[in-house]
């Protein structure tokens, strides 16, 4: 059994990069009460909790937070992944104001869409195909 290497750096102003072979996520603070999620690769469990911890740290230090996930350059995502993150948003609605999510491609839009719809949260996801829609969001 082969193990992943994950690691985990605070950079230059302060965002956290998450990443390991194939998948990365990176952590921005715009300011309080945001976070701008950016997410590279194919996440297939890799990390365990640490993306989700992340998040509940950022919610811990602000409250109720705004999420903003640019996920257009994610290939896929495990269903065990895709499960986490809907027992996280069915978990943690009272402390999502929203969440935006910019997709790539059809394919991850639909399992956006569908974690959406299980995690029984309403419209609290909202899914974009266009970049400049997603940025003049996070303003």
């Amino acid at each position: 059994m082969t193990e992943t290497t994950i690691r985990r750096d605070i950079l230059d102003g302060g965002s956290i990069l998450l990443s390991a072979p194939g998948c990365s996520f990176e952590f921005r603070r715009p300011r309080p009460g945001v976070l701008h999620i950016i997410v590279n690769g194919y996440d297939r469990g890799m990390f365990g909790t640490g993306t989700l911890d992340e998040i509940g740290a950022a919610i811990a230090r602000d409250g109720k937070i705004t999420a903003f996930v640019d996920a257009r350059d994610v290939s896929g995502v495990s269903v065990e992944v895709s499960e986490d993150w809907t027992r996280f948003f069915e978990r943690n609605r009272e402390n999502l104001s929203r969440v935006h999510v910019l997709v790539g491609s059809k394919v991850f839009g639909l399992t956006v869409a569908i974690v959406q719809h299980l995690s029984n949260t309403g419209n609290l996801i909202k899914i974009y195909s266009d970049p400049e829609t997603f940025a003049d969001q996070m303003k």
